[in-house]
């Protein structure tokens, strides 16, 4: 297993109803790093990585359109 392919397993997984993405999310208010705004829904690959804790978060309905 690549360190690359750990973090993906590691990945939360995020529903379009849970945009627009923020991190820490509301339930890890105890991390010590300012709110930020990832924009997962752009990155082509569905996946982000906040750059001040480095938790990794994947989009799972890539492929369907917000309505």
């Amino acid at each position: 297993v690549t360190k690359k392919n750990k973090k993906l397993d590691d990945a939360i997984l995020i529903k379009r109803s849970n945009l627009p993405l923020c991190c820490p999310r509301d339930n890890y208010m105890k991390l010590a790093h300012p709110k930020i705004f990832l924009p997962i829904e752009k990155s082509p690959d569905g996946v982000i990585q906040c750059p001040y804790c480095s938790t990794v978060y994947r989009l799972i309905e890539m492929n369907k359109q917000k309505k």
